[in-house]
């Protein structure tokens, strides 16, 4: 499984569970604890599939790109918790609370430099 150094997986999925606008995707928030747990550790294999992070879990010198994030991202959402192509729109308006919900936390914890 990748790692994001200095990153408790479990703290920031719990945060990001916390601080998403459920508003935006009332539909998906009972399930909510295991989507975000997915979606912070597929962030951190994005993270490593990019070259954003190496194999040590440091930041590296890959670039990363929001749009295929989103597609790496939801392809782990379906995979996971496969729904009717219609439902797929509700993980990407998931993701988009997401994104920078983990980004906030990621922050607050020194692990990202604006």
């Amino acid at each position: 499984m990748n790692q994001m150094l200095g990153l408790d997986p479990v703290e920031c999925a719990v945060y990001v569970f916390n601080h998403l606008d459920w508003r935006r995707c009332p539909a998906l928030r009972k399930d909510g604890n295991l989507l975000c747990a997915v979606l912070v550790q597929s962030q951190i294999d994005y993270l490593h599939a990019c070259g954003a992070l190496d194999e040590s879990g440091d930041t590296s010198e890959g670039e990363y790109d929001e749009d295929e994030a989103v597609e790496f991202l939801l392809d782990a959402l379906l995979q996971a918790f496969p729904v009717p192509s219609e439902r797929e729109a509700l993980y990407c308006t998931l993701i988009d609370a997401f994104l920078p919900a983990m980004d906030d936390y990621l922050l607050a914890q020194g692990l990202m430099s604006l």
